[in-house]
């Protein structure tokens, strides 16, 4: 019989729930569920179900296992395969129905993955912006409204029951050859539509050291709120060269036909992220970076050339 401790990854899924459950396979008995099957030709190092996350089956699975901690990376993209009732139900609902049996089953750690985005892309922004500015995505953007209510919820789970260990974590563009989101994807296109007169500052992590960061978290002591980012900020144009794309300008009055256009060829590209492309959302990190010797070690520069060649001599080169 295993005497090691319990992990329940959430978004199990997806490339960077296998990051961070390869790293923790030799100290911890992963379990991992997702509401989306497993990519094919992927696996995940533990037992993994595909379930609903208000499905009787995951208060079972509490019930069965004494969880050690909980790593919720389980939130639903803004992408087409998944309407605003499927989000809404999975970010919102299923979140707190986690947090409820974390809290029913006494699981003692708790990691949420929220995102930067939740701060909203405003041309009035200021740099670095912290963990106590507001959340303003959803007065702008109502159709993300799902994520700033799983932060939400998060947070206030955090302040009502400090005896568990909570935290939220608001990571900037994850980015790398395992991660399938939509910026990864965006920059891996070879020709990415900008907005002619704009090219803000971009932060992005390399999927490595958010992997890492996520372990630094875990083993930590420290609660709370943290943004997480990598190593420096780049202006989006260099973004795109670093990453092998073309950028192709698009005058503003066409940006909402150039949406279109993407989706018709099968470009998935939703309608807000356009203004993360227009107006910089630069977060400071230095909590994290305080509390948990948190040191970025992939440049941004070969975070991005990665999305072609990987990180030469690494475990996660392709």
């Amino acid at each position: 019989m295993s005497t090691k401790k319990k992990l329940l990854f959430t978004g199990a899924s997806g490339g960077l729930a296998k990051i961070i459950a390869d790293r923790m396979k030799g100290d911890y008995e992963i379990y991992g569920i997702d509401v989306r099957p497993l990519r094919a030709g992927n696996s995940f190092p533990g037992e993994f179900l595909q379930l609903d996350y208000q499905h009787r089956k995951v208060a079972e699975l509490f019930r069965t296992h004494e969880f050690h901690a909980m790593i919720h990376l389980g939130r639903l993209p803004m992408e087409a395969q998944y309407r605003k009732f499927s989000r809404f139900h999975t970010n919102v609902l299923g979140t707190k129905n986690l947090l409820e049996l974390c809290l029913k089953h006494s699981v003692l750690n708790v990691i949420v993955m929220s995102t930067f985005h939740v701060y909203g892309a405003h041309q009035h922004n200021h740099l670095y912006i912290t963990e106590d500015d507001p959340l303003l995505a959803s007065h702008t953007f109502p159709e993300i409204a799902d994520a700033v209510e799983l932060d939400n919820i998060s947070v206030a789970f955090s302040l009502k029951h400090r005896e568990i260990r909570t935290l939220i974590l608001r990571p900037v563009n994850i980015i790398g050859n395992r991660i399938h989101n939509q910026i990864s994807k965006f920059l891996r296109t070879g020709a990415c539509p900008v907005l002619m007169g704009y090219d803000p500052m971009q932060q992005f992590i390399h999927e490595s050291d958010m992997a890492e960061a996520v372990v630094d978290a875990l083993n930590g002591d420290q609660a709370g709120i943290y943004n997480i980012a990598g190593e420096g900020v780049i202006p989006f144009s260099k973004a795109v060269e670093l990453a092998g794309s073309k950028s192709i300008p698009v005058p503003e009055f066409l940006k909402s036909p150039g949406i279109h256009l993407m989706k018709w060829i099968g470009f998935d590209f939703p309608n807000h992220l356009i203004e993360y492309f227009k107006y910089p959302v630069i977060l400071s990190d230095r909590a994290f970076r305080r509390d948990f010797a948190y040191q970025p070690k992939v440049t941004t520069k070969d975070a991005l050339e990665s999305l072609i060649t990987g990180i030469p001599g690494s475990a996660i080169e392709q």
